[in-house]
């Protein structure tokens, strides 16, 4: 493997570990490289700053140059635009409004609504409104797909506020959490509005990380339990053609190479 190979693959492996960052014996277990081989690309990629370290024996993690790129390279991609159809056909299927939420550290950012033909539509988020992460169907699908011990860092942001204006305590955000993650897609009745359900599920990138989420909501009487489990099925069909449009040509370069 040549040295920019494994300057990718040492950077994939942080990119999917999350803001925690890694140690250098995970790195180089994850990575398969020798240990020595390991702390040299990370010196490398330190330089450029494409890697930080906190201290010399500290954690690794991404770096500013990494988080540039990022954004110069999330310019070139209109995720409104690519997750739109996906959105239509949603509202279209299931009559009932339709939000894509994108994570925003431990907040969730409303991107893009899609109303259905039902006579009824609950609008709750406008293009723009951020919500903490656990607060309606969309935010509790992205904090649950979270994993530890990222989730307890964003457990400590948002449990105060949320009970606060929400009146959601921590006990039953950590059943929802607990639901969410059996069930494989989150559930709310009454939470934000008073009459109102939804369901929601994660957006994963190439790493398996929740990057925002779709979510529906419904009055209750439109979302009954028998219905329950349909709008999910339909959400997370909704979901997959949402992540096939953002990250299938990373998804082929992997395939690519482990042919």
């Amino acid at each position: 493997m040549g040295s920019l190979k494994r300057g990718v693959v040492v950077l994939k492996a942080l990119a999917s570990a999350g803001p925690g960052g890694l140690a250098l014996t995970q790195i180089a277990e994850r990575c398969g490289l020798p240990h020595s081989s390991a702390h040299r690309v990370l010196s490398q990629l330190r330089e450029t700053h494409l890697v930080h370290q906190d201290s010399p024996d500290g954690m690794y993690s991404l770096g500013p140059l990494a988080f540039e790129l990022g954004v110069a390279a999330a310019q070139q991609f209109d995720i409104r635009g690519r997750s739109r159809p996906a959105l239509i056909t949603l509202a279209t299927e299931l009559g009932d409004t339709v939000f894509l939420m994108m994570r925003s550290g431990s907040e969730a950012v409303c991107l893009e609504v899609e109303s259905g033909p039902a006579p009824i539509q609950v609008v709750t988020l406008r293009i723009g409104s951020r919500r903490p992460l656990g607060v309606g169907a969309a935010g509790l699908a992205i904090l649950a797909a979270i994993e530890q011990p990222e989730r307890d860092d964003v457990l400590r942001d948002v449990v105060e506020p949320i009970e606060h204006d929400w009146g959601i305590t921590e006990q039953t955000l950590d059943e929802l959490i607990g639901r969410t993650r059996r069930q494989g897609f989150a559930h709310i009745e009454n939470q934000i509005t008073a009459g109102v359900a939804g369901v929601g599920m994660p957006i994963r990138d190439l790493f398996g990380q929740p990057v925002g989420s779709v979510g529906v909501a419904a009055p209750i009487s439109r979302m009954p339990p028998a219905r329950v489990r349909d709008v999910a099925d339909a959400v997370g069909r909704a979901v997959g053609h949402i992540q096939t449009r953002l990250f299938a040509h990373g998804s082929r370069a992997r395939r690519t190479r482990g042919a």
